[in-house]
């Protein structure tokens, strides 16, 4: 087994962890339970496609979250879409200058799970603009959701460094006299 492919082997391994994460942060359902105020005295429970009040089994779709909806699906889509190809190009191909570009396809799959936070999160305080709130707890979907992107970014790192090395050691076998 050459280096190379020791290197994919171990971004394989590194690589499973924020995949796992993301599809168990996309599809439960707590990622924020907001109270308004004293007058309701159970919170609002948001997942990524609808909003439920605790308490009680009523539940509805909340439009203003599909730009959300898209960006974080479309952001891990992209992300796992880099890791897999991280994994492909580090340990099977050749080529050098192909090994910089899929921590680049990573980086912008976490960018895009980023924007779609940032559009949840505004259109969850949109919402209600005169209701008072009390008390934001952010469910462990929405942790484990950055935990995907935090470690997404780690692995752009690592698949960065690993393109580097691969690339000095083919110049290094290069007699370019």
């Amino acid at each position: 087994m050459h280096y190379y492919q020791k290197f994919a082997v171990i971004g394989l391994i590194l690589g499973v962890i924020p995949v796992i994460l993301g599809i168990v942060g996309l599809t439960t359902l707590s990622w924020i339970s907001i109270t308004y105020d004293e007058s309701l005295s159970t919170p609002v429970t948001y997942d990524l496609f609808r909003r439920c009040r605790n308490g009680t089994n009523e539940c509805d779709t909340v439009p203003s979250f599909r730009i959300s909806q898209y960006l974080e699906i479309t952001g891990y889509a992209v992300l796992a879409m880099g890791i897999i190809l991280s994994v492909i190009f580090t340990g099977f191909v050749d080529k050098r200058s192909i090994h910089f570009l899929t921590p680049i396809v990573i980086i912008l799959g976490v960018f895009s799970m980023i924007i779609g936070f940032i559009f949840y999160i505004e259109s969850i305080f949109e919402m209600n603009p005169n209701s008072p709130i009390l008390k934001v707890n952010f469910g462990y979907s929405l942790i484990l959701m950055l935990s995907t992107g935090a470690l997404g970014c780690l692995l752009a790192v690592y698949f960065s460094f690993t393109a580097g090395y691969i690339q000095r050691h083919i110049l290094s076998n290069v007699n370019i006299y």
